[in-house]
């Protein structure tokens, strides 16, 4: 059911000048450029004896705030007054010394960059509170053969800085002046890792917390992300249960809903551990009455949220990922079963329920897309783009550039309404940059990098091919077609009447919520769903609610909890085997599986990537004559890549270096006798830049 779509494009935009004081605007082509800054305001890093050990590969973030504050009381890209400055590390040791200094967007993955100024010494004069902070990368090969540098979260949610193990240097207050100056910091503090109360396996791992009557914490440990990973990995759950639970009585069995979204540390689904009146209600098994109804009985259900900090973000997204690994299976083949071993569930798809909001929504949505074999329905809340068509507010398929549209204007990311009247808050640009401070090649933990970590297979460097350039904005329409198994429309259309007929199968079994105002333009990518779902099954074939002026957040449709929670459990009483439309076997067969993980790392994996490379290779017999016209084709490297060729004749240049496009054919008269080869140079962010060499073809007379 639709209800009631409000036309927002008649709304005056207001776009904010500057987000903080001195901060820039959305960004102009002359921002996006790559060059360099000066150099004029120095920032020497050191580490005090004995809190290094041994060298390691990391990320130092250099935070300038203003005088008097904690650098961390605000990050945020929407009003942080912070000026923040990124640097990679590789093998900084105990003896070593970081020099941050300017600033420049064209190396990224060896130098300083800033936001929201690039160069640390376009700083204003002023007096700041200055603090660094290295988080510390572990170098690891996984089975597939890729190896990267990435920092594996302990229990703390994956914080973009001052995760759990970091080194931070004392804050100081320092004057600015503008002119040639030097600062020395020490790393001489570890940020200590909580003190967990749990008697959980895995020690800090995805936390570890201490039961309560009727909330219970279990973490496993997964032999598929072990495998995956060359180290011990783990997945956690908090089931909470409800009143009158009896653990020995087996006989009285209960539905489960499984609520996704970020990492929800030791607590509860649907806000039980911060909602007082509705804790006392749930442990009580009582629907408290109103000014004109009488307290009536809770519904009986077992609500579990996951636990999944992992590499890349403070959660998987709950599905097998070629960068993340088999998470959708380590939670579903592996925890899930386990849950269903020592809790009193109903071990049946009509009784396991799919809900969240945001990324829990994209979670719930896809968890029942990819596995209608093991879940009954979803009610899923403002999710994360369905479809790329809308990716947010890019026209992922369609746009050249993510950052600034062909009129030359913004893309916008975040937005408030005030008055009615619509406020942008951050532009795209704005919040990739800021990203890109945190971190290089997606390692930022924020929102934008982790998409890329989900939804893109590995590149050619081991890391998650990114679908544009994190500074200009350039999209690269190859990497973007590797997105397309995670665009839920496309997945769902593409399959529609094949073996998997997900038409059928999953009919009346997708409920979604989007409100027209929402944060992040998400309603975007669900109304870009709606229309090619209903363009395949006819209008409603997705139960989708929009509902005018309604924001990011809340329960599905806007409900109350416990009017949510009785429509869940209705829908639940009318599929059981007893109820009004019983849900079919026929709709959850196993062969209806999807994101099956030998097919994810086939596609994304090492193999993949290494597969779609190739040389350059001349167009010719192994022997010409001197004057013979010929053709070269310059091989396959990753979308994004800048060539340059050059011609060599027994190995020494006959020309100059000159630019190339991957598609385009180079054509040589063969003028010199020898051995003749088209060499090409490619270079990238985060890639090394490597010379491949074509085959050698002999000039004779």
């Amino acid at each position: 059911m639709q209800i009631g779509i409000r036309d927002c494009n008649m709304l005056k935009t207001i776009v904010l000048a500057a987000i903080v004081a001195g901060a820039y605007g959305f960004p102009t082509t002359r921002d996006l450029a790559e060059r360099s800054f000066p150099d004029n305001l120095v920032v020497k890093l050191t580490v005090a004896n004995g809190l290094l050990n041994s060298s390691t590969d990391g990320r130092i973030v250099l935070m300038l705030a203003p005088n008097g504050t904690d650098p961390l009381d605000d990050t945020d890209v929407t009003s942080s007054p912070n000026g923040i400055f990124g640097k990679n590390v590789y093998n900084f040791g105990p003896s070593d010394t970081v020099t941050f200094s300017g600033g420049s967007n064209a190396s990224t993955e060896t130098g300083v960059f800033g936001w929201p100024n690039v160069s640390l010494s376009d700083s204003p004069p002023s007096t700041y509170r200055v603090q660094a902070f290295l988080t510390k990368y572990e170098t690891v090969t996984r089975s597939d053969g890729s190896t990267v540098s990435v920092h594996f979260p302990c229990g703390d949610g994956s914080p973009n800085v001052d995760a759990f193990g970091s080194l931070t240097t004392t804050a100081i207050d320092v004057d600015i002046f503008g002119g040639a100056q030097t600062l020395n910091l020490t790393f001489d503090t570890v940020t200590p890792v909580e003190l967990f109360n749990g008697t959980e396996i895995g020690g800090c791992n995805q936390g570890n917390y201490e039961d309560t009557e009727n909330l219970k914490y279990v973490k496993i440990r997964s032999e598929k992300l072990s495998e995956f990973w060359g180290r011990d990995m783990y997945v956690g759950a908090n089931v909470l249960l409800p009143a009158g639970y009896n653990a020995n009585d087996t006989t009285t069995r209960y539905p489960v809903i499984y609520s996704q979204g970020h990492w929800p540390g030791g607590s509860a689904a649907l806000h039980y551990s911060s909602d007082a009146d509705f804790a006392d209600a749930w442990n009580r098994g009582i629907i408290p009455g109103g000014n004109t109804t009488t307290d009536r009985p809770a519904p009986k259900l077992i609500l579990v949220t996951f636990r999944h900090e992992a590499p890349f973000y403070d959660d998987s997204y709950a599905v097998n990922t070629a960068n993340l690994g088999p998470y959708g299976d380590a939670i579903n083949d592996e925890l899930l079963p386990y849950l269903e071993a020592i809790f009193n569930t109903i071990p049946a798809p009509y009784a396991r329920i799919q809900e969240g909001g945001s990324t829990g929504g994209w979670e719930s949505i896809a968890n029942l897309v990819y596995r209608p074999d093991l879940f009954g329905v979803c009610f899923t809340s403002y999710p994360d783009s369905l479809d790329f068509h809308r990716h947010q507010d890019i026209e992922l398929y369609t746009a050249a550039n993510a950052y600034v549209r062909a009129d030359g204007s913004s893309v916008p990311s975040i937005r408030d309404f005030v008055n009615g009247t619509e406020v942008i808050l951050a532009s795209v640009a704005q919040e990739n940059h800021w990203e890109l401070t945190f971190g290089t090649a997606s390692r930022s933990f924020n929102q934008w990098d982790i998409w890329n970590a989900i939804f893109g297979v590995q590149g050619y460097n081991n890391y998650p091919l990114e679908p544009w350039d994190k500074v200009t904005g350039e999209i690269y329409p190859e990497a973007v077609e590797y997105w397309k198994p995670f665009d839920l429309s496309n997945y769902i259309v593409s399959n529609w009447n094949n073996s998997f007929n997900l038409g059928k199968t999953l009919a009346e079994r997708i409920y979604i919520y989007v409100g027209t105002w929402d944060d992040y333009f998400l309603n975007e990518g669900v109304l870009e769903f709606q229309k090619r779902t209903d363009a395949a099954g006819g209008p409603g074939w997705a139960n989708i609610t929009i509902l005018p002026e309604k924001p990011h957040g809340g329960n599905y449709q806007v409900r109350e909890t416990w009017d949510y929670l009785e429509l869940v459990y209705s829908w639940i009483q009318d599929h059981s085997p007893s109820g009004a439309t019983p849900l079919s076997s026929d709709v959850t067969a196993p062969k209806f599986r999807g994101n099956k993980w030998e097919d994810v790392i086939e596609y994304g994996g090492r193999s993949a990537a290494v597969a779609r490379q190739s040389p350059p290779s001349i167009k010719a017999e192994d022997h010409i004559a001197v004057g013979t016209q010929i053709e070269a084709s310059l091989g396959r490297w990753d979308p994004g890549v800048m060539l340059k060729a050059q011609w060599v004749v027994d190995g020494r240049p006959i020309c100059e270096k000159f630019k190339v496009k991957a598609c385009d054919t180079v054509k040589y008269k063969a003028e010199k006798k020898g051995k003749l080869q088209l060499l090409v140079t490619g270079s990238k962010r985060n890639y090394k830049t490597e010379t491949r060499y074509s085959n050698a073809v002999t000039v004779q007379h």
